[in-house]
């Protein structure tokens, strides 16, 4: 069996969801159903930030997790000039370097290209990368990066409302 596990870089997934289908909502039983359709053991990691003040984003932290993925988060950052900061990339990136060593496969499902440097290590290392991104909002450099790249938006049921 392979063993294989996947990387969900949310705020990615979500913003370009959001600005391709104006909805932003993955319906993540059917990614989770796609994902574990193959004969393989597969680990599942989300990674976002959050605000502690907003109920509905924590309540469906809590309902990804309920599904089944493991979901690592961090509050978001208020600068003083009123702005906020949420960026998951580098906690995600040391989680797949951690695992990489039990991994066969690894799906890494953002559309960002700040995660170019990190396949290029994990090929070189022997590692079979897949990319589920968002349909052209997908840097072109993480698509030739990796091994097999996936359109997100033709996954079949992925978008509620669908």
């Amino acid at each position: 069996m392979r063993k294989v596990g996947v990387f969900i870089d949310l705020q990615n997934i979500y913003l370009a969801v959001k600005t391709i289908e104006q909805k932003g909502k993955i319906n993540f039983s059917v990614l989770k159903d796609f994902l574990c359709k193959d004969d393989e053991i597969v680990t599942m990691s989300v990674f976002t930030c959050y605000d502690p003040e907003n109920k509905p984003q924590i309540d469906f932290i809590n309902h990804i997790a309920l599904l089944g993925f493991r979901v690592v988060t961090k509050p978001i950052k208020k600068l003083p000039d009123g702005t906020t900061k949420a960026n998951m990339d580098l906690e995600m990136a040391m989680e797949v370097m951690n695992q990489a060593r039990y991994l066969d496969v690894i799906v890494l499902v953002s559309g960002d290209g700040d995660f170019v440097p990190l396949i290029n290590h994990l090929c070189s290392i022997g590692k079979f990368i897949k990319v589920i991104g968002p349909d052209h909002l997908t840097s072109p450099e993480l698509i030739r990066a990796c091994h097999v790249f996936i359109n997100l938006n033709k996954i079949e049921g992925i978008l509620l409302g669908e």
